[in-house]
């Protein structure tokens, strides 16, 4: 549905404008007509010819654009990047959104710091900031805490991502409190956010609290019950009924 809307939003406006070209081209071939008969079909096909070379790049960005989306939804990344690319190359727009698009796709082939530098083309708005840092932390950049930390709770961000991001930069930095309840914040901002709540689980364990660590997954699973299955899970399980610690995971959190 949304690459119906997409390929939609781009549609509209070009048949629009082949129909102001058509239009275009009848007024000059009747005004031509009244003077030069002979003439007026060469005038209809000049006009219309220079008009839908001017419409040419449009419609072949919006192609690109819908491409690329359309290669993102099916985890094609390199082919997503390849395209916006060349979208880019075009003059495409490089708004908020489409920049973030040609991000993920960059970061679904790893490519944190190829991802860091199309972020960096837009403006710094808060989920920009957050993508940022999710690209400095992969890449192990010391400034990947501060740039998280300067994201304030604003609507439309990723606050689980940042607060979960956050939590592992205070976990390798020792600081095991504070990264426990920056995991607990990450969940409370989105309940199905899995890499905080394994994350919360593995340190109650680390703490023997075990308790607490069955509490906060099988809240988890009764929230989300088809999430019981799941491997990470029965690790989970297994880890509290034989009171171990898991292996530390670093998840990649990459969303669309």
């Amino acid at each position: 549905m949304e690459l119906f809307v997409l390929a939609l939003s781009r549609l509209v406006p070009l048949l629009v404008l082949i129909s102001l070209t058509l239009a275009g081209s009848r007024y000059v071939h009747d005004l031509v007509l009244k003077r030069r008969p002979g003439a007026a079909k060469w005038a209809f096909a000049a006009v219309s010819f220079v008009g839908l070379l001017a419409i040419a790049p449009y419609a072949w960005r919006a192609v690109l654009v819908v491409g690329a989306r359309w290669a993102s939804q099916s985890g094609r990344w390199q082919l997503a990047d390849l395209l916006h690319t060349e979208y880019d190359s075009w003059n495409g727009s490089r708004s908020e959104t489409i920049l973030h698009q040609w991000a993920y796709a960059r970061m679904g082939e790893e490519d944190w710091k190829g991802a860091e530098e199309v972020l960096a083309l837009g403006d710094r708005s808060p989920q920009t900031l957050v993508l940022t840092g999710l690209c400095q932390y992969y890449l192990h950049d010391p400034r990947a805490g501060q740039t998280l930390a300067s994201v304030g709770n604003e609507s439309g961000t990723q606050l689980c991502v940042r607060d979960y991001l956050l939590g592992r930069i205070a976990q390798q930095r020792g600081d095991l409190g504070a990264a426990f309840a920056l995991y607990a914040r990450s969940a409370r901002w989105e309940p199905g956010f899995f890499p905080s709540t394994f994350h919360g689980v593995r340190l109650a364990l680390v703490a023997g609290r075990t308790a607490q660590a069955a509490a906060i997954l099988e809240g988890f699973v009764k929230a989300y019950p088809s999430s019981a299955a799941d491997p990470n899970i029965r690790l989970l399980r297994d880890c509290i009924a034989r009171k171990r610690i898991p292996p530390d995971e670093e998840f990649h959190v990459v969303s669309h």
